[in-house]
């Protein structure tokens, strides 16, 4: 000890001076940050508590957060006694507003009655002033505007903003306020305003501010002399209040007796020879109110609606070992590290992760309240420690139960539900995997070949099932239907299971997958517990409609409850490193990770050319891209690019979401995403993330899990808003969760609610034979419109503004259509179809399970738009096998757009080969716009035509269709006309003669002899 004047005299006084006048920096960041709180002045200050008492922290930063706007009814106990022994008093008030928290004491048992009068009170009143601003602003509304005064139109905008924010939990009342201040004073300073409705606002100036009520004290009012009146004010939803107990487990004011919150096995005043009785378990008791409890200080203030926060506060009297309450903050740690203190905030949509890696006995040997015990009476310290262990893992059982707590399983084998999908492009495993989390009897969703089929015995699965190109089954589904179909053993007595399949109805094998699928298992002896489900992207609620007509029936099936909502969200694992900043090339050895993961490679462009008429509004672009040494392909194969999203855009969006990181934030994963070390979050954001991609109402409903303020919440889940908002805005995924920053998901979360960027398949218009090293594409920038204006599709977003030289991200991926051969004649075998009163010989060449077809097949296409590019593949392959003395079987090629002067694509080039080729090459074309009031396109130049009857059906050729899902419908409709009148002749009766037409064009695409590709 020293004395003090010596102490100031030796510079004590200038060093306190320098550091009490440091400009504050509160207002630069956000204080509802861990890290931004801390730049906030404490509104509480030498408290003169024991040195680490472990309950002024917690007062300290209630203050940093709501000081300037709180209200504290504080029950008697050690939170008055250093909070409140006048004449010291360490509440404050800012220097900057002068405003800090009004405080007051109350008797130790109607702390909770006393806070809950202040709240009713401060409730009325801010009830009437808001009635008295209504009235005014009413009444300025109806009058006229030109006998007001400058400041007084000024007041009635503000006053009209503080009406519409008045119930948001925030500063920002009292900003809106502050502004006003200075308008009442000078308009009141007019004799005309002495009693009037401004003088009776300004009467009831301190309830402009929203105020939030806090009541708090001890475990000793709280857990027991005060909890019934504790109890009533929790009980209603109403009572938007806020209660916070300083938890020390014993009565610390008045010497360390034992209270309802000490633990078992705790040696304390009154119960020297150990506690027997468990803690009262408070969270429990207040869970069953569903209000907003056990949370965050910040989200306790925002529900609207009694909030419940329990504290652990280490005390003096507790005899920590070994360094006593300077070890204050490991104590803390030490408690909840061994499951001892349990941290947890009550919502049972959210996922809690959570360990109990530790006995609590090692905890109990750092506190003098339980080595007491020991000591004295080892026997039955043995047996109180040991109960001690077994209700705290039964709690956090309970608690990990309850935060995951629809699953009432640990292990894969254990569930009686089985999910598998079978997936080309994702969207079949998303919406298995969405299943599977809401489902409570499944463990999660696998795809097909990772199962074996005898795991399907005597079990329930749930199928879901896409259908790829002509009919076929997803690529990681085929090894798992070929053992389905090889199978001959019937599947035992209960096995049973149902199918949601997942296609496009403008595709003749609508669905065929899921069909195939239910076949197989029905033809096993499988019972189908409900039919099988057709979601239809072509409808117009898209996949959706026909997977919530299945949802309504599957769950009963199951005998499950409907979820109400997604009721789980597995985080993505992370760490925050500890660098600032990475270098680029770190970024893009991340991004090489992530590419590699699933086979793609960067290749540069090296043409750019526009093939529509400059300054038209739909830009038709061709991309040729450097692909030696990188990539290989073949013909009808299609190029698939991943997009990347704007950086700067990126950047805004983490800036405007939290303060807490932005784009240089720097992470460490262990094979997320594929990638495996350090990365910025910017870099996961630009190139992995879907944040602007259009959202599905699962990531609302996920988003909702996050979202306190029940009526908000509501809407988020009505789906038709969801509608609303698309087609206003063209709503992306960054603009719900900035619409909605409220909910705010972790960082974690945030990483697994927002998918993936898709990749997107482009049909290659170059043709191997000619360019095995360069890709050619031809790509409509794609524009949609809501009703803010027009919008673009993300990958044409892109790739409208890029360069020569720059990269883009991309893999082959096999087309829809198998295309025509010239140099694989390979084993003919020969399939009769009878047609009509004709028979023909369809020739199949069967080879590695591609189909393949030999001259003199020849070849009818139907493109429309963009929709040439395949066919222009084929057609150049096909001048090259000519140019190399080759025999060429016919061509006709079909092709429409709107205008003939803008958008006649590759015309130069179309027109040569009609010049040179014109003995096996045809061209048609249709352009719809060109004359008014009549528009002509592809398909009727098709019926009108007879180059498709004569190489479609006497011939028996092949036919290629490639454009918008509108397309093949009318396209079917022109082929039988064409076919019927080809008929004629030889059939007189016309009705028989369209039903052989209708026949002869359904067996084309039976006999895989049509093929499409629309989208």
């Amino acid at each position: 000890m020293h004395d003090v004047e010596d102490v100031l005299s030796s510079g004590g006084e200038e060093n306190w001076n320098y550091a009490v006048n440091l400009p504050e920096r509160g207002d630069l960041v956000d204080k509802y940050t861990l890290k931004g709180s801390q730049f906030q002045l404490p509104l509480m200050e030498f408290s003169g508590a024991c040195s680490g008492c472990g309950e002024t922290p917690y007062f300290k930063m209630l203050t940093q957060l709501f000081g300037e706007r709180m209200i504290i009814a504080n029950a008697t106990g050690c939170s008055t006694i250093w909070g409140g022994s006048f004449p010291s008093n360490p509440y404050t008030v800012s220097q900057k507003t002068k405003r800090g928290p009004a405080w007051a004491n109350s008797l130790f048992e109607d702390n909770a009655e006393y806070g809950f009068g202040m709240f009713s009170a401060m409730k009325h009143r801010r009830q009437r002033l808001i009635k008295l601003v209504e009235n005014y602003v009413h009444e300025a509304e109806i009058t006229d505007d030109l006998q007001r005064s400058k400041e007084e139109i000024e007041l009635l905008s503000l006053l009209h903003e503080w009406l519409e924010f008045r119930n948001e939990k925030s500063d920002k009342c009292t900003h809106l306020f502050d502004k006003m201040k200075p308008l009442f004073q000078s308009l009141l300073s007019l004799k005309e305003m002495k009693h009037s409705n401004l003088e009776k606002i300004w009467s009831d100036r301190d309830m402009f501010p929203k105020l939030t009520q806090w009541i708090v004290g001890g475990d000793g009012w709280a857990y027991d002399i005060g909890f019934g009146g504790l109890d009533h004010v929790e009980a209603f939803q109403a009572n938007d209040v806020n209660v916070l107990v300083v938890d020390t487990e014993m009565y610390s004011n008045t010497g360390g007796q034992q209270s309802k919150a000490t633990p078992a096995g705790a040696s304390v005043k009154f119960a020297m020879g150990g506690k027997q009785q468990t803690k009262k378990n408070m969270g429990e008791i207040f869970m069953t109110y569903e209000t907003q409890l056990l949370q965050a200080l910040v989200e306790a203030d925002k529900h609207d609606g009694p909030s419940f926060v329990v504290c652990y506060a280490p005390c003096i009297n507790q005899g920590v070992r070994p360094e006593g309450l300077n070890d204050m903050f490991d104590e803390c740690k030490y408690a909840v590290d061994s499951g001892y203190w349990p941290l947890y905030r009550y919502n049972p949509a959210l996922l809690i992760e959570g360990k109990n890696p530790k006995e609590v006995t090692s905890f109990l040997k750092r506190e003098g309240r339980f080595i007491n015990l020991r000591k004295a009476h080892p026997e039955i310290a043995d047996e109180l420690f040991a109960k001690m262990n077994q209700d705290v893992h039964h709690r956090m059982e309970l608690m990990l139960n309850r935060a995951a707590g629809y699953k009432s399983f640990s292990t894969k084998d254990e569930a009686s539900v089985q999910v598998l999908f079978a997936s080309e492009t994702g969207t079949a495993q998303q919406v298995a995997r969405d299943f599977a989390d809401a489902c409570t009897l499944s463990h999660g969703a696998d795809a097909m070949n990772d199962i074996d089929i005898n795991d399907l015995n005597g079990t329930t699965t749930i199928f879901f099932v896409s259908t790829c190109g002509q009919g076929a089954m997803p690529q990681n589904a085929k090894a798992f239907y070929k053992s389905l179909c090889a199978c001959n053993e019937p599947f035992q007595e209960g096995t049973k299971f149902s199918v949601m399949g997942l296609g496009d109805s403008s595709y003749y094998f609508f669905c065929k997958a899921a069909k195939d699928i239910e076949y197989e298992m029905l033809r096993l002896g499988a019972t189908s517990i409900h039919p099988t489900g057709l979601g239809d992207d072509s409808a117009e609620e898209g996949l959706d409609d026909g997977l919530h007509n299945w949802l309504d029936g599957i769950w009963p099936a199951l005998q499950l409850q409907p979820p109400a909502e997604v009721p789980h969200i597995v985080p993505m694992k992370l760490e925050f490193s500890k660098r600032a900043i990475l270098k680029d090339e770190e970024d893009r050895n991340a991004v090489s990770q992530y590419i590699n993961s699933f086979g793609a490679s960067s290749v540069s462009i090296c043409e750019l050319k526009s093939l529509s008429e400059v300054g038209h509004n739909r830009d038709f672009i061709s991309f040729t891209l450097d692909i030696k040494d990188k990539l290989s392909y073949e013909l009808g194969d299609a190029l698939e690019i991943f997009p990347v999203n704007d950086p700067i855009r990126v950047a805004e969006f983490l800036h405007a979401y939290s303060s807490e990181f932005d784009e240089h934030t720097v992470l460490h994963l262990s094979h997320t995403f594929g990638i495996t070390g350090e990365v910025s979050i910017g870099c996961l954001f630009n190139n992995i993330l879907d944040l602007f991609g259009k959202p599905t109402m699962h990531f609302l409903q996920q988003l909702a899990t996050f979202e306190e303020d029940k009526d908000t919440r509501l809407l988020m889940l009505n789906k038709d808003n969801l509608k609303k908002m698309t087609s206003q805005k063209g709503v992306t995924y960054a603009d719900l969760l900035l619409e909605y920053k409220s909910a705010h998901p972790p960082l974690a979360a945030l990483l697994a609610m927002i998918p993936p960027m898709k990749g997107r398949a482009y049909s290659i218009t170059s043709a191997p034979s000619v360019t095995p090293n360069s890709i050619e594409l031809c790509i409509l920038i794609d524009t949609w419109w809501c009703e803010e204006g027009m919008r673009y599709g993300l990958t044409c977003d892109m790739l409208r503004k890029m360069q020569v030289g720059d990269t883009i991200h991309c893999r082959i991926k096999s087309g829809s259509m198998e295309p025509p051969k010239h140099d694989q004649p390979g084993k003919v075998d020969a399939v009769g179809v009878h047609q009509s009163r004709k028979e023909y010989q369809f020739l199949l060449i069967y080879q590695s399970l591609k189909l393949y077809f030999t001259l003199p097949f020849p070849v009818v296409c139907v493109g429309i738009g963009s929709g040439l590019a395949p066919h222009l593949s084929f057609l150049r392959d096909r001048v090259h096998a000519a140019e190399m003395g080759n025999d060429v079987a016919p061509f006709s090629l079909y092709f429409g757009n709107r205008f003939e002067k803008r958008e006649f694509l590759y015309r130069t080039e179309l027109e040569g080969i009609v010049k040179k080729h014109g003995s096996w090459f045809i061209l048609h074309t249709a352009f719809s716009r060109d004359i008014a009031g009549k528009k002509v396109y592809v398909q009727d130049l098709v019926a009108m035509q007879e180059d498709a009857y004569l190489n479609l059906l006497e011939r028996r050729g092949m036919l290629y269709v490639c454009g918008n899902r509108n397309l093949p419908k009318p396209l079917m409709e022109s082929l039988k006309e064409s076919f019927a009148r080809g008929m004629t002749p030889s059939i007189p009766e016309i009705n028989q003669c369209m039903a052989d037409a209708s026949k002869a064009v359904e067996d084309m695409y039976v006999h895989g002899f049509a093929q499409q590709e629309v989208w």
